[in-house]
């Protein structure tokens, strides 16, 4: 989409529920609206790139499906899916047996998470990243783009857009306590889906005059079993009420349907992404006016700025 404005994707952080960015990726191509700057976090940060290196979204969601189906992968976020998300179980003996692995694999995690500084080693992630996106670096991309993090230090952006791409994507995506995070400069840099959840401001930092923000809702868990779970829903609603301020700063939103699917429920990937196109498809029409509203601006502001140099 080549002149003026210059529309930017903003992908936001969501794990599985991130998915979703495929579906709306596919019913802009579909529209013929396409980003000419993309900034990412997390999940957004691994499409963002993804469609960055080819920007064709059929291919992005098949390279997708290979990353999220591989067998090893799921193991490693399947203990993080409560018993019955986005799941039929079809026999009570079977249910009562997943209730008590629900109920250790959660135990064991919790213990983990208060004992060591990580999880998973940083091969379970680095290493699926580099087979899905091979040794390529920022300057071979054909879109512009960012994958945002945050350095845990500074408190502050980090916007990864030159050198390896898989070092940015990985950084953008290493989930605090689950991950090891990036040192570098006495830096500690990490998931940034805490404060930039929806990275608006980086994308208009890449020169994006309109940017399109893909905000990814938050999984509604209003079961309170425990402390911890009513601790985790107070984050969440205050990492949702910091996203309302910067989400507002974009031109335009799109926000699929996804909030009852689960962070790590990858198993369930097409829900989000079947999801991600409704939404695109639905917002299509009011955006294609905005940009011919955008246009039509830029255009006379061009002739006025014409018209003013030959006069002088």
């Amino acid at each position: 989409m080549a002149g003026y404005p210059l529309v930017g994707l903003a992908l936001g952080s969501g794990g599985a529920r991130g998915l979703a960015h495929a579906g709306v990726l596919a019913a802009l191509e579909e529209a013929g609206i396409r980003p000419d700057r993309v900034a990412g976090t997390s999940m957004g940060a691994i499409v963002g790139g993804l469609y960055a290196q080819d920007p064709v979204p059929d291919k992005v969601w098949q390279r997708l499906l290979s990353y999220v189906g591989d067998d090893v992968f799921a193991s490693y976020w399947a203990p993080f899916v409560p018993k019955g998300a986005n799941q039929d179980h079809d026999h009570e003996h079977l249910a009562r047996f997943s209730g008590i692995f629900d109920f250790m694999q959660r135990k064991l995690i919790a213990v983990k998470t208060v004992t060591r500084p990580w999880i998973q080693d940083e091969d379970k992630l680095r290493g699926p990243l580099l087979s899905l996106f091979g040794p390529g670096d920022f300057a071979d991309l054909k879109i512009p783009f960012a994958a945002v993090a945050l350095d845990l230090i500074a408190g502050k952006r980090v916007d990864f857009t030159e050198g390896p791409l898989v070092d940015g994507v990985y950084a953008s995506s290493a989930i605090p306590g689950v991950f090891p995070p990036v040192r570098r400069d006495g830096r500690v840099i990490c998931d940034g889906g805490g404060p930039y959840r929806c990275p608006v401001e980086a994308c208009r930092d890449l020169g994006a005059d309109l940017v399109i923000a893909v905000d990814i809702p938050s999984f509604e868990n209003t079961n309170f079993n425990t402390g911890l779970d009513m601790i985790l829903r107070s984050n969440t609603i205050a990492r949702t009420r910091l996203n309302e301020y910067v989400v507002a700063t974009a031109d335009f939103v799109i926000r699929p349907a996804v909030n009852d699917c689960h962070w790590a429920d990858f198993a369930n990937g097409r829900v989000a992404r079947d999801r991600g196109y409704a939404a695109g498809r639905a917002a299509v029409p009011q955006l294609q006016d905005l940009l011919r509203e955008r246009r039509s601006v830029g255009h006379r502001v061009r002739r006025s700025l014409a018209a003013a140099l030959k006069l002088g």
